[in-house]
């Protein structure tokens, strides 16, 4: 492999951590490994100006292991874009045509890529032999374990090299990191690549650990999951290992839970609203674990134990994406047709952002759907995709949205929604994916979307989005903006009719443009009190406010002017 050069911020500053105390039965444990390393080339004396300690970790067979803290090295490390391969998506890449597996764990792969002669001081540290009492400094002549970014770079000058391998016959390798897999339609053809396979790596000096090596076979564990004939399930191994954890007492635990329970997601329904109280307490400064979170993580877990067998994706075939929301949650379903059932390819759920959040249900379906369509493009490739859902969602997007989104939403909800060439929108009666996967599809939604959306925003009935014949004319606006380098805001309500300036002023500071548009509406609101009047606003957020979440946002205004009759 290629020389690999690292380069750290502030070179000119040594990064220098005292050596920590290693008693004498922890050096002994680590003095053949130390010279065995040495004698491969791994490791090799120098004189650097950097130095971080090491540490001897007993294993429970007795033997020791060679730790190095480079906590210091990772922190000022200019790490690179990474490439590595997503675990979420890579088994995707195995179609259910592919029957047969191999798979193989490289054996101390990283030391296989050997660092520049510049980079190598870097990772210097101190050694006192446990017999003499010498100490001297040794170095990595290859890529650490424990360094920022050696997945990255292993990675990547691992695919490098597989990019020169070319099996006789055509086979599908997947590869993360320094785990591959070798998958075909038959038995023969699988052995004869893997043989070929190995015998490449062995050329070019990489070793496979012969323990962990699963050779030419029907069902195989690859990054904890078990992948048989036409499907794949979850690890049972990894599922105890989640159930056994205790709740978490801090944030370093929560993050520890979610990216495990994470990596399970597409086999968990709702996903997103299960775990969403655990997201919800990364955002507290303290973690409060109550008898309700204890009920909500029991909950996941349970999901975890009733884990389905999900089905590979198939890429000549059509998709079936079942969208819903609730709860402020995108959730739903992909499935394939399989003899004439739907088989579940994966659960998929998002959460809403903040500002849909406060949209009506119908609106939220347009964010919801296209939130998971870009989801599901991550597992079909471009396939074509039929979404089906119980809002009428090109409709509510071209003939109601245009009015409450801004232009740059509207746009992207139309190019992912309206005018992807591989995707079709269908209404279904199913309420859930489960009646979704047992056929309850085509029919009209129980709701009429348009009509629940003029229930849900209208603030009252004499609520208008168009000009009123009769009435006052009034023009509003509300700025913020930077003058002489001091930040200025401020508000103006003009007379349409006359030209009159009814009311103005100055606004705090430190309020953004929009709070200044919102504060202008609502004083033309409370000036207008008891009379008729059309209030003409350039700001759509505003307006939106106004016709879209005005029922919440403005109940307590309204209710104060209950006879007052207006246009906004």
């Amino acid at each position: 492999m290629n020389l690999i050069s690292i380069e750290i911020e502030r070179p000119e500053d040594p990064i220098r951590v005292k050596q920590y105390p290693i008693p004498l039965e922890g050096r002994r444990g680590l003095n053949p490994i130390i010279e065995d390393l040495i004698n491969k080339g791994i490791l090799e004396p120098c004189m650097s100006r950097h130095n971080t300690p090491i540490l001897a970790i007993k294993k429970t067979d007795g033997s020791y292991r060679l730790v190095q803290d480079l906590r210091a090295i990772n922190e000022r490390t200019k790490t690179r874009f990474p490439v590595v391969a997503n675990p979420y998506t890579l088994l995707n890449r195995v179609s259910p045509e592919d029957t047969w597996y191999s798979v193989i764990d490289l054996k101390d792969a990283f030391w296989t890529c050997p660092l520049a002669e510049g980079s190598r001081d870097f990772f210097a540290f101190q050694w006192e032999d446990p017999e003499t009492n010498r100490k001297q400094q040794l170095r990595w002549a290859s890529l650490p374990q424990g360094f920022v970014d050696l997945p990255n770079l292993f990675g990547q000058a691992l695919e490098q090299l597989l990019s020169q391998f070319s099996p006789r016959k055509r086979t599908k390798i997947l590869q993360y990191v320094d785990d591959l897999l070798v998958a075909r339609e038959t038995e023969e053809d699988v052995r004869e690549c893997t043989i070929e396979l190995l015998n490449f790596l062995g050329e070019k000096g990489l070793k496979v650990s012969k323990q962990k090596l699963q050779f030419t076979k029907p069902e195989v564990k690859y990054l904890g999951h078990w992948i048989i004939k036409r499907k794949k399930k979850l690890d049972p191994e990894r599922v105890s290992g989640i159930l056994e954890l205790p709740p978490p007492k801090n944030k370093r635990q929560i993050r520890q839970m979610l990216r495990l329970l994470g990596y399970c997601r597409q086999w968990i329904e709702e996903y997103s609203e299960k775990a969403k109280f655990l997201y919800e307490k990364l955002t507290t400064e303290k973690v409060k674990w109550t008898e309700q979170d204890d009920r909500e993580l029991q909950r996941l877990k349970e999901a975890l134990i009733t884990a389905p067998v999900l089905s590979l994706p198939n890429v000549n075939k059509k998709f079936q994406l079942f969208v819903d929301v609730s709860n402020h949650t995108a959730h739903g379903v992909l499935t394939q047709e399989w003899a004439e059932d739907r088989k579940p390819v994966g659960y998929l759920s998002k959460l809403l952002d903040p500002v849909s959040r406060g949209w009506p249900t119908c609106l939220q379906a347009i964010v919801a759907v296209a939130l998971l369509v870009e989801e599901a493009k991550k597992i079909t490739f471009g396939a074509p995709l039929i979404v089906y859902t119980p809002h009428n969602v090109r409709t509510i997007l071209q003939q109601k949205a245009e009015r409450r989104l801004t232009d740059a939403k509207l746009l992207k909800y139309e190019a992912i929604l309206i005018h992807a060439p591989e995707l079709e929108l269908r209404t279904t009666k199913a309420s859930n994916p489960a009646g979704f996967l047992f056929r309850e599809t085509l029919g009209r939604p129980s709701h009429n979307c348009s009509d629940l959306i003029e229930l849900q925003t209208k603030v009252r009935e004499d609520l208008e989005d168009v000009e009123l014949e009769e009435g006052e004319k009034w023009f509003v606006d509300g700025s913020a903006r930077v003058i002489e380098g001091k930040r200025k805001s401020g508000y103006a309500i003009i007379n349409g009719k006359t030209g009159e300036v009814i009311k103005s002023g100055p606004l705090n500071a430190s309020w953004s443009a929009q709070a200044c548009e919102l504060f202008d509406v609502l004083q033309a609101l409370r000036e207008l009190k008891g009379k008729v009047g059309t209030i003409f606003t350039d700001s759509k957020y505003a307006f939106g406010v106004v016709h879209t979440f005005g029922k919440n946002l403005g109940r307590e205004e309204t209710n104060k002017h209950s006879r007052e009759k207006f246009s906004a």
